[in-house]
């Protein structure tokens, strides 16, 4: 296991330098460029050509605006594999990642709802559509200030020192990294493929495929979160035990289980179910460092207190 444990590591290192995040930067920019003007030209063929026969356009919305859908899908992933990547450095730049994923789905939901009007000169007639962009542009609102407050937060947290060689369980948070990342991305292509409609509906187990593309990415990418950092948690208390740490990363898979539920949780709820998710978190946090300021290090066994804190600060 150790063996094994290493050289997972040793990949995420590999993976894990500043020329292959530029690379993975641009790469980003570039397919979110080009899926977007697919996007728009394949629209087009659809309002152009509306007796193709249905096959890849199938599903294939007839709104213009629908397109920005596609570009905001590629940049939600990038901050997937952005939140994979933190996972081995900090679990507090973890959670704030979670947060800004669900606000970013959250705009992108807005251009999905903009263009389900049928015409703008008559978007007053449309109360139900109106309001359900207008809930989101607000709960979007309201989570990028929720993002932001915990972002400072971060920053003035104290950071606690340890003497423990905490060498392995890095390694192991690395590790884990890398099979999250080979996990997500096998069901990224997943996703792609059911969105394509290349793959029958029996052989998923439904009785038709799914409308929203989002179906199986992003549920069970926080259902993975959740396993996920009960599992580093547990494995943490062998490094450090200390009461504020273990509250502080319990309460934050609180927030992640709470994220988990709004994404299916119908509307107008699902925005606040959301916003409860990232006050909790914001609130445990701002607790946090109130507690740590108050109790100050602790001496542990060992060497001078020159280690950094499990949590990557």
């Amino acid at each position: 296991m150790i063996t094994i444990r290493r050289g997972l590591a040793a990949v995420f290192d590999r993976l894990h330098v500043p020329a292959n995040k530029h690379w993975l930067h641009r790469g980003v920019v570039g397919l979110a460029a080009v899926g977007f003007l697919g996007h728009l030209l394949l629209v087009a063929a659809v309002n152009l050509l509306p007796e193709t026969p249905e096959t890849i356009f199938e599903g294939i919305d007839r709104s213009l605006l629908h397109a920005v859908y596609t570009p905001f899908s590629i940049i939600l992933f990038y901050e997937v594999i952005l939140l994979v990547f933190a996972l081995a450095d900090s679990h507090t730049g973890e959670v704030a990642t979670q947060y800004q994923i669900v606000s970013l789905i959250v705009v992108r939901r807005v251009f999905k709802d903009i263009g389900s009007f049928e015409s703008f000169d008559r978007w007053l007639h449309e109360p139900e559509a109106v309001r359900a962009v207008l809930l989101d542009m607000g709960g979007a609102v309201l989570m990028f200030m929720l993002v932001t407050v915990f972002t400072l937060l971060r920053r003035t947290v104290p950071k606690v020192r340890i003497a423990r060689d905490l060498g392995g369980f890095i390694e192991l948070k690395k590790a884990i990294a890398v099979l999250l990342l080979a996990l997500l991305s096998g069901l990224a292509l997943l996703n792609l493929a059911v969105w394509l409609r290349l793959l029958p509906a029996k052989l998923l187990g439904l009785a038709q495929l799914p409308a929203d593309v989002d179906l199986f990415f992003f549920p069970l990418f926080f259902e993975f979160m959740i396993f996920t950092d009960v599992f580093i948690l547990i494995m943490s208390l062998a490094y450090y035990d200390r009461y504020e740490y273990v509250f502080r990363n319990a309460g934050f898979i609180i927030s992640t289980v709470l994220l988990r539920v709004s994404l299916s949780t119908p509307k107008p709820y699902d925005i606040g179910v959301a916003l409860i998710a990232m006050a909790y978190g914001t609130v445990v946090l701002a607790i946090f460092g109130w507690f740590s300021s108050i109790a100050g290090p602790r001496d542990v066994p060992g060497k001078a207190l020159d280690a950094p804190s499990p949590d990557g600060h």
